[in-house]
């Protein structure tokens, strides 16, 4: 055979694995067909590369049983509620939207739905009626904490039983008792904190980029040679992009080049997300949406790298975090939450979530920038204000530390004797 060695289509390279895994087992086969892999970066470029290694994938995955839809989750919770509130749920599901539409998002319908559920059957193990009441409150939400259930759960499960219950059996429900209970178990969570989140998860957002960074210049020495090598350059870019735009992991799942991620000229990535993949009140997701232009030329180059060399490697697709296991599938946004404090315990030692990164993005925002703590909630987008007020909070507390303790390095190293 001549040089250069004839480029090979999909076909071909299909129907060759094929007939070496009739002829050497599939396990062999598939194992020298890795090595071609390795070589075809040298011999034909990274296109044909990743065409071997799609094809090599094609032949190891099976097909999956698609994962049901939201709306198909939240009609299922809704079909475990007595028939007549059954009807109420499905119409707060299905209602259209618009400024003054009674609709739900399918998240908090099946959020309410399960609530429902769990209060119908508690009632009936207690003997009680289904209408809620201070004392039936009470006792329901000793049970719960008994269970291990943080306050924080607590007020907010009976917080949705009772918005449901004003949905499903009466318009005008309304009880000072209940509205008590909830408030106390609120009042309680405020003091206790939230149980998933540590002082020790605030290692600043810029240590989160740098570690995405890190992984990427990592993947870039071991070149494009195979699934596992790109799999390490997108963990490093979803570290890196989260960092950079700290969304939750619902809105960082649906992006993908072309449509919500697109390059502009370096070191400019425009980012624009629909609003039904934001978090906010269903009336205003089909005006409302996320876009915003980012000016990072690191971010730039990498997803530049990203798309030519490293995401040919696992399929054709668009999605910017594409499965390992689905081919054509991207990573599901529990599945980003998972990667993301994987990543971070194995690195840093500690489990940073998706949304404890949007807090370090605020409190080093308002650490850091300017009048940081008025900027924290756009950058988030939050609606509230005080919804990162914990962020500039812990923020000022991180600079009076660090203040004093300059002060006091500086006193040290002075003559004159220490009085604090």
């Amino acid at each position: 055979m001549g040089w250069p060695m004839p480029v090979p289509d999909r076909t071909e390279l299909s129907g060759y694995l094929g007939a070496l895994s009739a002829r050497l087992g599939a396990e062999y086969a598939s194992s020298e067909f890795a090595y071609i892999q390795l070589g075809a970066p040298v011999l034909w470029g990274v296109p044909v590369a990743g065409m071997i290694g799609q094809v090599l994938r094609q032949s190891r995955c099976t097909s999956k049983v698609a994962a049901k839809s939201i709306d198909e989750r939240a009609r299922s919770a809704i079909s475990s509620l007595p028939d007549e509130w059954q009807g109420k749920l499905i119409a707060k599901l299905i209602s259209e939207p618009g400024p003054h539409s009674e609709k739900w998002s399918a998240n908090h319908v099946q959020s309410v739905a399960h609530a429902l559920a769990r209060w119908c059957r508690a009632s009936a193990v207690l003997g009680q009626e289904l209408r809620p009441t201070g004392t039936s409150f009470h006792i329901y939400a000793t049970d719960l904490r008994d269970d291990g259930v943080s306050d924080r759960s607590v007020a907010d499960y009976l917080s949705r039983i009772v918005s449901g219950f004003r949905v499903v059996a009466d318009p005008g429900f309304c009880s000072t008792g209940c509205d008590h209970v909830i408030a106390r178990h609120d009042a309680l969570a405020k003091v206790a904190g939230r149980p998933t989140k540590t002082g020790a998860q605030i290692v600043g957002a810029s240590t989160i980029f740098d570690l995405g960074v890190g992984l990427m210049d990592a993947a870039r020495e071991n070149g494009p040679r195979g699934l596992h090598v790109a799999r390490d350059f997108r963990n490093g870019l979803l570290l890196s992009f989260a960092a950079a735009l700290p969304q939750r992991a619902r809105a960082l799942s649906h992006l993908a080049f072309g449509t919500t991620v697109v390059l502009l000229e370096r070191p400019y990535v425009h980012v624009v997300l629909p609003g039904r993949v934001l978090k906010m009140r269903e009336a205003k997701k089909r005006f409302a949406g996320h876009d915003k232009v980012l000016i990072n030329p690191v971010l730039w180059s990498a997803l530049d790298d990203y798309k030519r060399s490293f995401r040919p490697l696992f399929d054709d697709g668009s999605a910017l975090f594409p499965s390992m296991v689905d081919m054509g599938a991207a990573i599901t946004s529990a599945q980003l939450g998972r990667l993301v404090g994987d990543l971070t315990f194995k690195h840093l030692g500690v489990r940073v979530s998706i949304h404890r990164v949007r807090d370090n993005a605020a409190t080093e925002a308002s650490e850091e920038i300017q009048s940081g703590g008025y900027l924290a909630p756009a950058l988030l987008g939050n609606k509230s204000a005080g919804t990162t007020r914990d962020s500039y909070d812990h923020a000022q507390g991180m600079r009076a530390a660090r203040d004093h303790g300059a002060r006091i390095a500086g006193r040290r190293s002075s003559p004159k004797t220490l009085r604090v």
